[in-house]
């Protein structure tokens, strides 16, 4: 933890988010009936604080003693300076949420554009350096004490790691990933829209099985709330390292945003859908090299894979949403 900083500036607007929404997520506070703005201020705030939605309410509702603590826990993710430049960024959305004279970038081709059409998936490679990547795995292994040159270092038994999925947010090498314009310019591309901000995502890291241990990612599945039904959403990650057929790529069924409606006609109940696709469907392995991005339409049943390779694989998610 840093060092004791000052209090910081008191904005009414910001600061009456953040009251609320430490206020909203106290322990066995009464129930709040959410609303559309609530649920949007609370997508801005945790991608431009660039805080996980999963460790925000582990620290509100298992830590968390007051809203000077709360403030006090949001400096101490990325420093003073970052937490007022956050503030007002926050402001200046909360004050203008629409950008109208935002330009428009192009970077998919035709060809792009209608095979992320028909089958709703996409992979675009040249976007990173390597040397970015290689950021992101230094930070992976430092986290979790590897050393890529010792194999028996690759198990460890780590409080951040939860089954593949690292919980580690803020980084300067995570965020200059996150934050990548020409990623960006993809995905304002697919959604038309350049008004778009970046989900705070996790990062994952899926070693080689042997003997004593087992792939353990989750298997075919949607990550849908069917309350709200399926929505034109796009999720993506990039491979930090080559990542052949073997090394655990991601999986998935191409084109089946075409069939999802007719599918869950069929079998109304999601567990039982997905239950049939993992029995009857022979998912696609997604290769690619480091660097690569995949994206993927959130009506793709999609899963991880187990690693048969010899080295692990690592990979940082990345999706935007549009206010």
């Amino acid at each position: 933890m840093l060092p004791e900083q000052p209090a910081p500036a008191q904005n009414p607007i910001d600061c009456r988010f953040i009251a609320a929404y430490y206020n909203f997520h106290r322990p066995n506070q009464a129930p709040i009936p959410l609303d559309d703005q609530f649920l949007l201020a609370e997508k801005m705030f945790l991608s431009i604080f660039q805080i996980g939605i999963a460790e925000a309410y582990v620290f509100l509702y298992q830590h968390c003693q007051s809203l000077k603590q709360f403030e006090q826990w949001l400096i101490d993710k990325r420093g003073f300076a970052a937490y007022q430049e956050a503030i007002n960024t926050f402001n200046n959305w909360h004050n203008n949420p629409t950008n109208r004279n935002q330009d428009l970038a192009q970077p998919l081709s035709q060809t792009q554009m209608a095979f992320w059409a028909q089958s709703g998936y996409l992979k675009i490679s040249d976007l990173l350096s390597p040397a970015d990547c290689d950021d992101v795995v230094n930070l992976i292994c430092t986290t979790l004490a590897i050393d890529i040159n010792e194999p028996a270092s690759w198990y460890p038994n780590h409080k951040q790691l939860q089954g593949m999925m690292l919980v580690r947010y803020q980084d300067e090498a995570i965020a200059k990933i996150r934050n990548n314009e020409k990623i960006k310019q993809v995905f304002a591309q697919l959604y038309n829209s350049a008004n778009l901000y970046p989900n705070t995502e996790k990062l994952s890291y899926n070693p080689p099985e042997n003997g004593s241990y087992q792939f353990l990612g989750s298997p075919l599945h949607w990550d849908i709330d069917f309350n709200q039904g399926v929505d034109y959403y796009i999720q993506g990650l990039v491979y930090l390292n080559d990542v052949p057929e073997n090394r655990g790529p991601l999986t998935l069924i191409p084109g089946f945003h075409h069939q999802i409606k007719s599918f869950l006609q069929q079998h109304p109940e999601p567990e039982t859908a997905i239950k049939i696709l993992r029995a009857e469907s022979n998912p696609t392995a997604i290769a690619g090299k480091k660097g690569d991005l995949i994206l993927w339409l959130q009506a793709l049943p999609h899963a991880a894979s187990p690693n048969h390779s010899t080295q692990p694989r690592f990979v940082q998610y990345i999706s935007y949403f549009k206010p």
